[in-house]
């Protein structure tokens, strides 16, 4: 006997029995010129590895076996004499009009012939598409339904799982229907671009199924996050090329994405005040140029990624832009002017608001279209506007451009502005985390002092202090800081974050002495744990991972106690 795996059907749940068979099989046509449309940069695949993969199959190429035993479909155009048996007909036979009729219309007397049962492979259909839905191949109808607009086309988004089955075979179609003295090579090209998708899978890396039932309904999660989130989710967690591993968080974040644009833009609308006032360059702050500075890098390198179709990374821009950038620094910094007394530097700085807005929402709209469309027209970005220019819709607004030198020569936008600010935002941070080594809630108003090693303007000073959430942040060259006393050296200078009659210094440093031996104890667990093999070549990989994760975490807290320790001793 001969041991043997043996396919079954799944539908009809029967062995599957191999059988040679009749098939009809077409040659490729416009092989060459597939080739070269994409080797010579006629056709360019995103992303660009996927050539040598459509090359390499073209250079190995077989014929077609487009004859498919179906049920429905379109039956293969040929016609066999009545009484002749088709599975005995020879070359010649096959050669003989009076035996083997073929032609789109069939014969004139069909009574007299049988037509093959066959019917075309799907892709025999799919192939033509670029062009078939237009009228082709009858020039009137042709030239009614705009084929001369939309032939060839910009951009064909698909899977790179049918590069052969799809992409391949269109661009050889193209150039064979197309290829006439209407269309010459290479324009009979369909299509100038390929963007080749990922596949969405599950947490665990396998393909969405009905069977294995781990695919999520978009209706579903449109209706619990809406559709924004859902594009915008998915749209940051997919590299370009490259699969993507689905999660439900990643939506969620993009719903919070979405709150947070609205509530930026509710923030804007709260202060009052004239819709895109023109912005007075003298009047700009330091953290005013640093935000034009950073929109402009915005501009640029979103534009830039969505000319490489580098989607992910345009998005990854924009959030680091937007919520980092504008609102955990600009807009918290702006408070220092909106605090403030002074009514024309608070007109400017609505001015800067709106300018940096109104740019932002559109580099938002192709990924969150909804959402953008109502605060263009909500904040009056579209009053005044014509309309061809985003005066009745966003999606005619014109695309930002990064800023010439003439713009940055008005605004007086020079780069060192960028590392002042940047600077200045450096001492913040520096500050954030005196609060966490005292172990002082981030809400508790506290007194800083800075020791300067540099000229502190007022309206810096201010904007340390609110960013801080500070009492009063005293500038004191001479400030001689008592022992104990938590100290970071910032850019400015150095900074300290006096503790009297804010903790016990004592009493913190038993408490911090007990959470360190209990990390280390905690450690040592899991050390041990990753370290025997019985355990580690026995667990599940994701178990692994986890145990692994929480090795980092607790080292991380241990770093974190140790250095709150060692500024209570100094």
């Amino acid at each position: 006997p001969y041991a043997n795996n043996v396919g079954y059907s799944e539908r009809a749940d029967v062995p599957i029995e191999p059988r040679l068979t009749w098939q009809w099989w077409l040659r490729y046509p416009r092989v060459e010129e597939a080739k070269a449309a994409v080797r010579d940069g006629h056709i360019h695949f995103h992303p660009e590895r996927w050539s040598k993969v459509y090359l390499h199959w073209l250079e190995n190429i077989q014929d077609w076996c487009i004859s498919r035993q179906l049920w429905w479909g379109h039956r293969i155009p040929v016609w066999y004499r009545k009484g002749l048996d088709k599975e005995t007909l020879t070359e010649a036979d096959l050669r003989d009009a009076t035996k083997v009729h073929v032609s789109l219309e069939g014969p004139a007397d069909k009574e007299n012939w049988v037509q093959e049962d066959d019917v075309l492979d799907t892709w025999a259909s799919s192939w033509l598409w670029p062009f078939a839905t237009m009228g082709w191949p009858d020039a009137e109808k042709m030239k009614a339904q705009d084929l001369d607009y939309f032939y060839p086309t910009t951009t064909l988004v698909t899977g790179p799982d049918i590069i052969f089955f799809w992409v391949a075979r269109m661009i050889m179609a193209g150039y064979e229907y197309m290829g006439d003295a209407k269309f010459a090579l290479p324009d009979a090209m369909p299509f100038k671009n390929v963007y080749f998708t990922g596949i969405i899978r599950d947490k665990q890396g396998r393909k969405m199924s009905k069977t294995l039932g781990n695919s999520p309904d978009p209706l579903v999660l449109i209706a619990q996050y809406g559709a924004d989130a859902l594009r915008f989710g998915t749209m940051r967690s997919a590299p370009l090329g490259q699969d993507v591993l689905f999660d439900e968080k990643d939506v969620e974040l993009g719903r919070n994405f979405c709150n947070k644009l609205w509530n930026a833009c509710r923030f804007r609308q709260m202060q009052g005040g004239e819709v895109q006032g023109e912005i007075d360059s003298s009047k700009l702050t330091t953290d005013d140029k640093w935000i034009l500075l950073k929109l402009n890098e915005a501009i640029r390198e979103i534009t830039e990624a969505l000319n490489s179709y580098n989607f992910s990374v345009a998005v990854q821009a924009l959030y680091r832009f937007f919520w980092n950038e504008y609102c955990d620094w600009y807009v918290e910094a702006s408070k220092a002017v909106f605090f403030g007394t002074d009514e024309v530097r608070k007109a400017n700085t609505l001015a800067v608001i709106d300018f940096v807005l109104s740019h932002t929402i559109r580099l938002f709209h192709p990924f969150l279209p909804f959402i953008t469309e109502e605060l263009w027209h909500g904040m009056g970005y579209a009053t005044g506007m014509p309309d061809d220019q985003g005066g009745k819709t966003i999606m005619t607004a014109p695309w930002p451009k990064p800023f010439d030198a003439d713009f940055r020569d008005a605004y007086s936008l020079d780069d060192c502005y960028l590392e002042f600010a940047t600077q200045k935002y450096e001492v913040v941070t520096q500050g954030r985390n005196l609060r966490r080594v005292g172990n002082i809630q981030a809400g508790k108003k506290v007194k800083f002092v800075l020791k300067p090693t540099r000229e502190v303007l007022s309206h810096d000073a201010e904007v340390i202090k609110i960013l801080l959430n500070a009492e009063a942040i005293e500038i004191n060259e001479s400030y001689a800081a008592k022992k104990g006393t938590p100290t970071a050296h910032t850019p400015f200078g150095e900074l300290f974050l006096p503790l009297e009659g804010l903790i016990d210094v004592e009493a913190e440093k038993v408490r911090l002495s007990k959470e360190l031996e209990k990390i280390s104890t905690e450690i040592t667990k899991v050390e041990q744990k990753l370290a025997n093999p019985a355990f580690t070549q026995k667990v599940p990989a994701t178990v692994l991972q986890e145990h692994q994760q929480r090795l980092t975490d607790w080292q991380g807290k241990l770093a974190h106690v140790k250095a709150a320790l060692e500024a209570l001793v100094r």
